[in-house]
């Protein structure tokens, strides 16, 4: 496995774990929240509020947001904190996920109206652009690239 030879985490890779770290929590509280409750009481979001989409309950939508929008960025939090080469790629990966997530969320919940889904479609981008930006500081961004495209295509 490549990992990133730095002791120290560059302040990028602190950037994006404190960052990964805050939206997998959140999500991982929120997903929980709906499995435990597909009805959507522990959160105060009716069921009303599904009306159009092919969700009964908050139940599918909870498992979702608990494993991708959750469980996605601890792990790519704990692959930054163990130096191993692919974190930017995650943090990249992290980001588009959320803002895919909020995109569809807003489709199907019908509307711009929340100030919530702006902040996590700025957290989204903010992390994508973190990953970018940190891959491409990388001395050897491109030789390291090159390794991770042969492992993952032969």
């Amino acid at each position: 496995m490549l990992t990133l030879k730095s002791r120290k985490l560059p302040g990028l890779a602190r950037l994006a774990v404190v960052l990964e770290t805050f939206q997998g929590l959140g999500a991982v509280f929120g997903g929980g929240a709906f499995i435990l409750a597909p009805d959507g009481h522990l959160l105060g979001m009716p069921t009303t509020l599904l009306a159009g989409s092919p969700f009964p309950s908050y139940l599918v939508p909870g498992i979702v947001l608990f494993t991708f929008v959750g469980l996605g960025p601890l792990l790519a939090a704990a692959i930054t904190l163990r130096r191993q080469a692919l974190a930017p790629l995650a943090a990249v990966a992290v980001g588009l996920m959320l803002i895919g997530w909020v995109s569809v969320e807003m489709v199907v919940l019908a509307g711009l109206g929340s100030l919530a889904w702006a902040l996590y479609l700025v957290l989204g981008a903010c992390i994508a652009a973190i990953g970018v930006s940190w891959w491409r500081s990388l001395p050897n961004a491109d030789a390291v690239g090159d390794q991770i495209r042969e492992g993952l295509w032969h």
